[in-house]
């Protein structure tokens, strides 16, 4: 007879019995006030668009502040106090990996309040009951629409409009009030490979993005150690979720063979290595930035690009920033490079020699913002005979202004890309005189009072010079969500 039962007769029976101890737990969690920590904002607190500002590595008006309850104890030991409220460094007024700013101990972008877990408790190798880990989750999701003119006689150039993830992150951050602490972060749209059934489409899955471990004893004194962005171009020094416009600058990331004729951009991501940084403040008002102001950074790193296992050749790269400061209105600052590289394929290893300086200003005030820098590379190949030294310039300026009411924030960017500024030694090429782009883009932001969300629409005027020529402007509308 039980098997003649209908199902719902034995399905309900059986779900009161399971729900009904979970109705009590809660019941009398609920009576006794001493359920999970809750997570708090701070009183007030309005999530706030970005607006080309730099923030203090130890404290930030502008950053959301966490607060959290009392922590229940796990041990009858004794436990160390919770870790104090973090603030999240921001350039631009956004969230930023910036060698001169403090790392992303709460990772947030500008206008979004973080999401905190409960602390965690350590043991160390000896079993004695460590500091807790203040750990927070971050991350942010970028959809876009871009549309291509199309070109009549480059097939390629403007045939893959359509929607496309520009980014998809998820980090993770711990802290420790003795100033250890880590960053990792996974992107989860990286290329992996050309589908050649869809190409020029590339397969996307998940791959590293930062992960390094740091001290910090003191503000102006932190050690880095892992993958992490090289100290050097600081457009590249911006996360992604904080730029002002769609895409980075055509002199920072280039041109794929699907927007144009290819270019390589000068800008240097993620490398893994050691790096030594750190602010001094002279002026500091309550831990924050007032008047004259120094940072600094140096790395040392293998000299490849990310996710690479190993040096290919056994000698390293080094990198070196310095930048002043008032407050956090004016920021001038000035990088440089060298690296020693090998690529290609056994037996046909070819070394290059590469090195480059860049310098860079910001200036933010009363919600207007200009950001100004300038890049060259200078590269050879030893190993080919006769082979030519090559310079490559960039530029770009870019202006910006967040009316203060509903969140409205046009822009401009001016952007100067030229792949052989000079070909030998002094002697330019005729087949390479006439290869610079150069680059209008307007853009319109939408920054949502009180929603991590932003909405940005850019139009790009794409000037190319008799050997890049082409019909591809272009125009992107993104959406972004934040959390």
């Amino acid at each position: 007879m039980f098997f003649c039962r209908r199902p719902w007769q034995l399905i309900l029976p059986f779900s009161l019995l399971l729900t009904s101890p979970a109705f009590a737990q809660e019941s009398d969690a609920n009576t006794t006030g001493e359920d999970a920590p809750v997570i708090q904002e701070q009183p007030g607190l309005q999530p706030e668009a970005p607006s080309m500002q730099e923030g203090d590595p130890e404290q930030n008006d502008t950053a959301p502040t966490i607060q959290q309850d009392p922590q229940p104890e796990i041990t009858p030991d004794p436990v160390a106090a919770p870790a104090p409220a973090v603030s999240a460094s921001n350039d631009f007024g956004q969230e930023v990996q910036d060698i001169e700013a403090a790392p992303i101990a709460v990772f947030a972008p500008a206008h979004s309040a973080p999401v905190q877990t409960p602390d965690l408790t350590m043991r160390g190798n000896s079993g004695t009951l460590l500091d807790r880990w203040n750990v927070t989750l971050g991350g942010y999701l970028r959809t876009a629409y871009s549309m291509i003119e199309d070109d009549p006689n480059l097939q390629l150039v403007g045939r893959n409009d359509g929607f496309h993830f520009v980014d998809a992150r998820l980090s993770l951050a711990g802290q420790m009030d003795n100033g250890l602490g880590f960053f990792f972060e996974l992107n989860a749209d990286a290329e992996l490979s050309v589908d050649e059934e869809y190409a020029p489409a590339d397969k996307l899955g998940a791959r590293l993005a930062d992960a390094y471990a740091y001290y910090r004893p003191f503000s102006f004194l932190e050690f880095n150690i892992g993958q992490f962005k090289a100290p050097f171009d600081r457009e590249e020094l911006i996360s992604n979720a904080s730029l002002l416009f769609v895409h980075r600058s055509v002199g920072n990331k280039g041109v794929s063979s699907i927007e144009g004729r290819r270019a390589e951009g000068l800008g240097i991501s993620r490398e893994l290595g050691l790096q030594l940084r750190g602010r001094y403040n002279f002026l500091a008002d309550n831990n924050e930035p007032n008047g004259p102001g120094v940072s600094y950074a140096a790395a040392i790193t293998n000299g490849e690009p990310e996710n690479i296992s190993i040096n290919s050749n056994g000698k390293m790269a080094y990198y070196g920033r310095l930048g002043l400061h008032w407050g956090q209105s004016i920021h001038l600052g000035a990088a440089y490079f060298l690296n020693d590289n090998t690529f290609g394929e056994e037996p046909n290893r070819i070394k290059q020699e590469t090195s480059g300086w860049t310098a860079d200003l910001l200036i933010n005030m009363y919600g207007a913002s200009l950001f100004a820098n300038v890049m060259q590379r200078d590269s050879s190949s030893p190993d080919i005979p006769n082979s030519p030294e090559i310079k490559s310039l960039a530029y770009q300026v870019q202006i910006a202004y967040e009316e203060p009411f509903f969140g409205f924030q046009p822009a401009y960017r001016l952007a100067y890309l030229d792949p052989t500024s000079d070909y030998g030694d002094g002697d330019t090429f005729d087949i390479f005189e006439q290869d610079a782009l150069t680059y209008h883009t307007i853009g319109l932001n939408y920054n949502a009072p009180g929603y991590p969300v932003r909405v940005m629409a850019n139009y790009t005027f794409t000037g190319e010079q008799d050997q890049r020529e082409l019909k591809n402007d272009r125009f992107d509308i993104l959406f972004q969500l934040s959390w």
